[in-house]
């Protein structure tokens, strides 16, 4: 039987490597129409897969490996990070509006990616479950590095600040869904090993390692962006000291 560690995970990661390697250097190198259309059309298959997810719940149709195998609202609401980052990254690709870009990056390459390479449930291939899993995974992960690295939408300044705002709040109000509905959304509740949440110890102690290290990371993705903002701030005050320059009366001529 497959799992999660077994042939369908490692030609998952391949799959990954093969797509985010190929397709993100030619959006940069080879702009065009053609970025558009793709990116329309992993947006659309981002947000279907999404949907497409809850209506199998709600049919009955998940496998025996989850945790609940029918819609329930403990469960199946698309409160879980990565799910959240699906839609935002679909409409970031869509949009391109800054803060949901930097998002997507942040959200994508901090939390999406330790989904990647450790799945919190059993997964067998060939199954729906896999196609689920890995197409949300792998196009958020795709989303955020063609957004920024391939079309060059850089995080601004105090991008990493903004993002760890929002999604302070946002585990707070999943914190409140867990509290009235009995689930565990994000596993704020209970530890749901297997997953990197596992080496940082039991419940609730593992809550202040996974914010020490979720921060860690969002802090470490913004430092690529650090060396261009500081030449920008560069331009900008050499600009600013020219046009002061330029405005200052000269002195008449003696005579």
């Amino acid at each position: 039987m497959d799992s999660s560690v077994g042939p369908g995970h490692l030609l998952a990661l391949a799959i990954t490597v093969a797509v985010v390697g190929g397709l993100v250097p030619l959006v940069r190198l080879r702009p065009g129409r053609w970025v558009t259309i793709s990116s329309w059309v992993l947006a659309l298959l981002l947000i279907a897969n999404e949907v497409a997810f809850e209506i199998v719940q709600w049919r009955g149709g998940l496998g025996e490996t989850y945790i609940a195998h029918t819609w329930t609202v403990g469960f199946s609401l698309p409160l879980y990070l990565c799910d959240v980052a699906a839609f935002v990254g679909g409409v970031a690709l869509i949009t391109r509006r800054p803060i949901l870009v930097e998002l997507t990056w942040f959200w994508g390459l901090a939390g999406t990616v330790q989904g990647l390479l450790t799945p919190d449930h059993p997964i067998l291939f060939p199954s729906y479950d896999w196609l689920e899993f890995y197409l949300d995974h792998i196009g958020v992960l795709l989303a955020a590095c063609c957004l920024v690295v391939g079309l060059g939408l850089h995080p601004r300044p105090r991008a990493a600040l903004r993002v760890i705002a929002i999604t302070v709040v946002f585990f707070v109000l999943v914190g409140v869904v867990d509290i009235a509905t009995g689930g565990d959304y994000d596993y704020l509740h209970t530890q749901h090993p297997p997953g990197l949440l596992a080496l940082l110890g039991p419940w609730p102690w593992y809550l202040l390692g996974a914010t020490g290290v979720a921060l860690a990371s969002i802090l470490i993705l913004d430092l690529p962006f650090w060396p261009e903002r500081r030449r920008a701030r560069r331009r900008g005050g050499a600009g600013r000291e020219a046009i002061a320059a330029a405005a200052r009366p000269r002195s008449a001529p003696p005579g």
